[in-house]
C-alpha cells in the first residue's frame, strides 16, 4: 500500500516542479516607467494592440510561426519604388505622385520598430548604413491610417 501512495506523491510533485517551463534560444525582460515587458523568441502572436506608433503583440510559446499573408496595398499609387535592394548604405523611396502625410516605419525581423519618419518629398533617402546585415521590413502609410505597401529590405 505504501508504494502506490509514494508513487502518486512523486508524480504530483514532479508535475508541479516542471509546469510552465520554456526552453528558448533568446528572450529578455525590460522595465521602464513602472511597466515590465518580457519576451521569448518563438512565441506565436495571438493578439495585437496598437496605439499611435506603438504596437504590442502577445502570445504563447511555439517553435514555428508561418506567415500566410501579406497586406495588399491600401491605396492605389501609380508608381512606388524602393531601391536599391539589396543595399549597403541607403534606400530610396520614390513616389510618382504627391500624397499628403506620407510616413514610413522600418522594422527588424523580430518586429522591433527601428525608425519612424515622414516622407517629405517624392524622392526620400533612408540611411541604413548603421544597421547590421540582415532582412528588414519597410512599411509605407499615408494619412496615418492608410497602409500603402510593405517592402522586404535586404541589408548587406
Amino acid at each position: 500500500m505504501k508504494k502506490p501512495i509514494i508513487a502518486f506523491l512523486f508524480l504530483i510533485f514532479f508535475q508541479v516542479a516542471v509546469a510552465q517551463e520554456v526552453v528558448s534560444s533568446a528572450g529578455t525582460t525590460q522595465q521602464a516607467a513602472g511597466y515590465e515587458i518580457s519576451w521569448t523568441l518563438g512565441e506565436a502572436v495571438i493578439e495585437t494592440f496598437t496605439s499611435g506608433s506603438d504596437i504590442l503583440t502577445q502570445g504563447f510559446h511555439q517553435t514555428k510561426l508561418v506567415v500566410t499573408a501579406i497586406d495588399k496595398p491600401g491605396l492605389l499609387i501609380s508608381e512606388l519604388k524602393v531601391y536599391p535592394n539589396p543595399t549597403s548604405d541607403f534606400v530610396m523611396i520614390h513616389f510618382n505622385s504627391e500624397l499628403p502625410d506620407k510616413q514610413y516605419s522600418l522594422f527588424d525581423m523580430t518586429g522591433k520598430m527601428l525608425e519612424f519618419n515622414s516622407i517629405p518629398e517624392t524622392d526620400t533617402k533612408i540611411d541604413v548604413s548603421s544597421l547590421a546585415s540582415g532582412t528588414y521590413l519597410l512599411h509605407i502609410i499615408a494619412n496615418k491610417t492608410n497602409h500603402i505597401q510593405s517592402f522586404k529590405i535586404v541589408k548587406k
